[in-house]
């Protein structure tokens, strides 16, 4: 069972012991992860709660201010619902100032767009990108992490829940293979989506504005052999490559298979990390990527709905 622990205004923690539900959401496609726990009615929390952390023993698995803190009255007596995002809220809903990196770093980013909401950078690069960062009116501070990620390793960023920053866009080191006889993570229930209409069967491309679209590149995932939906990329335009089309096709392919595994107990270790898949009807799954746990804790118990897609 996680533990929950409130930070005040003054800067003081103390333990919340008397938890009534919590639920915790991470999705690698979300910046920042959730979490809403309920409670018995405690004044003191009501006025001066600023944050709340979630461990998992020692591991911190969230870390992020209090976004809303509700009081609902009920028949059965009056409880405190208190809502929060993890650290990420900070880069979603903060203006980032105007300005111009000529050779931005990762120590500058870091600097700059991260450090100021707690969120620490990991396996950073001491060499300059030779590409200038130019940062508009009105671009959030994720905004700009993500141009310069973009930039800089062709990847998007990640932060996770204690926040900590992947500029490289790594998922956690190492697999995680989930069964439902053990041998594994163990799992009661399994929903397989073939989702057919996420696939694209071909790219079509023109490599110059005045000539037709007669590049071709073709989608070699097997699934999409007797699909027709094509799509049209203007390679000669500005700021779109060839590269552009792959990622459209190895989107589409990633979104063409979703397994949804009901497990017990709490498992937001697992998300960003690659995954297998074993069952005893099914058969196995490889090549899967955890994208989405949601923890839930209750009079029932705890339980983690943990959804995955192709990895590539």
């Amino acid at each position: 069972m996680l533990s929950f622990y409130l930070t005040d205004r003054e800067g003081r923690e103390r333990p919340l012991d008397s938890v009534l539900t919590a639920v915790l959401d991470g999705d690698i496609g979300v910046p920042a992860d959730s979490l809403t726990v309920t409670c018995p009615f405690d004044g003191g929390v009501r006025e001066n709660a600023d944050r709340i952390r979630a461990c998992d023993g020692e591991r911190v698995v969230f870390d992020g201010q209090l976004d809303t803190v509700t009081t609902e009255k009920r028949a059965e007596g009056i409880i405190l619902k208190l809502s929060a995002r993890s650290a990420a809220a900070g880069l979603l809903d903060g203006e980032a100032e105007p300005v111009t990196y000529s050779s931005p770093s990762d120590r500058l980013i870091a600097l700059r767009h991260l450090a100021p909401f707690g969120i620490r950078a990991v396996n950073q690069s001491d060499a300059a990108c030779r590409e200038p960062l130019q940062i508009v009116k009105g671009m959030s501070h994720w905004q700009v992490l993500q141009a310069y990620c973009r930039n800089r390793y062709g990847c998007e960023p990640r932060v996770t829940g204690d926040g900590r920053a992947f500029l490289r866009g790594e998922p956690e080191e190492g697999e995680v293979l989930f069964a439902d006889t053990g041998g594994g993570v163990r799992y009661y229930a399994l929903r397989e989506s073939r989702r057919r209409h996420c696939l694209l069967s071909e790219i079509r491309l023109k490599y110059e504005q005045s000539g037709a679209y007669g590049g071709v590149i073709k989608n070699t995932d097997p699934e999409a052999a007797l699909m027709n939906r094509v799509r049209y990329v203007n390679a000669a335009a500005d700021k779109t490559t060839v590269v552009t089309a792959e990622k459209m096709l190895a989107n589409s392919n990633r979104g063409s298979l979703s397994l949804l595994l009901r497990c017990g107990g709490c498992h937001t270790d697992a998300l960003g990390r690659r995954a297998s898949v074993e069952d005893s009807l099914l058969g196995s799954f490889r090549g899967l990527l955890v994208r989405e746990v949601r923890y839930t804790a209750d009079s029932r118990g705890e339980r983690s709905v943990i959804t995955l897609i192709k990895e590539k």
